[in-house]
């Protein structure tokens, strides 16, 4: 099956105007869309649109099928990288979905969501792709308020590696001619099994709440760092945020 779980590290380092790094063991799960069915009968402790200890909902992500077709892609085969829920609970900062057709990545949609509710996909094909880099790599203009540390006049450049033994991703913030921040993710890929999921459950127990306790004590340690607040803009649905 193409699906697998990934353990591995997630790294986020700001720079200015005051620096903050951490580091925490993370595990995720890559699902092949197709497979959702087949993993729902064979996976114990995993559900697809059911109650269910690890569960995936549809409505826990966009339509990306839909979304492709909008923009005139076909993908036969979509992968999704992204936490589960667990025990009904999940938050994903961002998932990504690597869309392929005939073998051949076509394109990668970024789903990013802030603790605000709102969330956005972030196209990136050819159009975007920086060329001369080692690694997958595209630049988007940020259109979605995340960290209230940081303002809209930013731009995402990404790197990828294609999900197989490993999965890497990078992202960094730019602005100004500077890299105020990076965002890693690396991970060590295993069958997605009963066996594999009980467990990552006992190694990573609820690991959507870790997520989101770190998120608001990295804010806490950020505010006592004194670091400028941005107010959150209005968000218009499929569009982004809304810039002053």
């Amino acid at each position: 099956m193409n699906s697998a779980l990934y353990t591995g590290t997630v790294m986020h380092a700001r720079t200015t105007p005051k620096a903050n790094v951490f580091r925490y063991r993370v595990c995720c799960y890559l699902l092949d869309l197709d497979e959702l069915p087949a993993l729902d009968r064979r996976v114990r402790f995993f559900g697809w649109n059911r109650r269910s200890l690890v569960s995936l909902h549809d409505r826990d992500h966009l339509d990306v099928r839909a979304y492709l077709a909008r923009h005139g892609i076909t993908a036969d085969r979509i992968l999704l990288l992204t936490n589960l829920r667990v025990l009904g609970y999940v938050f994903n900062p961002v998932s990504f979905f690597y869309c392929y057709a005939g073998g051949e990545l076509v394109c990668i949609v970024a789903e990013v969501s802030n603790t605000f509710g709102e969330r956005l996909p972030y196209l990136l094909t050819r159009d975007n792709r920086v060329e001369g880099e080692r690694r997958l790599s595209y630049r988007h203009e940020k259109q979605l308020h995340v960290s209230p540390f940081f303002g809209l006049d930013q731009t995402y450049q990404w790197w990828f590696s294609e999900p197989a033994e490993t999965v890497s991703v990078r992202i960094d913030v730019l602005e100004d001619g500077a890299r105020p921040f990076v965002a890693t993710l690396t991970g060590r890929r295993e069958p997605l099994t009963s066996r594999t999921l009980a467990r990552a459950l006992v190694r990573f127990p609820l690991m959507p709440l870790q997520v989101i306790g770190l998120i608001h004590l990295q804010a806490a340690r950020l505010w006592l760092k004194r670091v400028p607040f941005f107010r959150k803009p209005p968000f218009v649905p499929g569009e982004g945020s809304v810039r002053p």
